[in-house]
């Protein structure tokens, strides 16, 4: 067996020029299909993704099925409708409880619900633990009875708000209930 021959100086500047000129290709291509995966991996498609009529091509390579925009959910949950409290019983006779009715929110039941008391003067009882009167309730529910045994209460009117959080820890706009004694 014999060796080749060494290439020439000429040979070897071709096939170096072809190289180079191979190597850019080649980055430029892989540059391409990265911005492609990058694409689609946020939900961006091509502007050809889709023909005139709207409907997506067959055999498109980005096609996948089952895609769905990926958008977050950012919008809070919608807070629940009728609220309404009347206070029954009194200081001196049966235990003063307020009973507070809404109706779930019309997207359906969040997760849970933020009961709390802003305005009216109520004494309270420090063996309570709902002495701070900001109560979390379970978002299946549609009445709650706020004990107030032991509590003074000494003003005429209360307002409280319920808030709905779903489960992400989003919060609604709190529906308003004044309640009069």
């Amino acid at each position: 067996m014999t060796t080749p021959p060494d290439p020439t100086v000429d040979e070897l500047k071709r096939q170096i020029a072809a190289l180079t000129a191979e190597n850019a290709q080649l980055k430029a291509d892989a540059s391409k299909l990265a911005k492609e995966r990058d694409q689609a991996l946020l939900g961006w498609r091509p502007t050809n993704f889709y023909d005139l009529q709207g409907r997506a091509r067959p055999g498109d390579p980005f096609l996948t099925k089952g895609w769905a925009a990926l958008t977050p959910d950012t919008r809070p949950p919608s807070y629940p409708t009728h609220l309404a409290g009347s206070f029954n019983g009194s200081q001196g006779g049966p235990a003063p409880v307020i009973t507070f009715t809404w109706t779930t929110p019309a997207s359906g039941a969040p997760a849970s619900y933020e009961l709390q008391r802003h305005e009216g003067e109520i004494d309270v009882n420090p063996a309570d633990p709902s002495r701070a009167f900001l109560v979390q309730l379970d978002g299946g529910l549609t009445t709650y009875k706020l004990d107030l045994t032991g509590h003074k209460i000494r003003a005429p009117r209360y307002r409280f708000t319920l808030t709905a959080i779903d489960a992400s820890g989003r919060r609604s706009t709190p529906a308003v209930a004044v309640v009069t004694t």
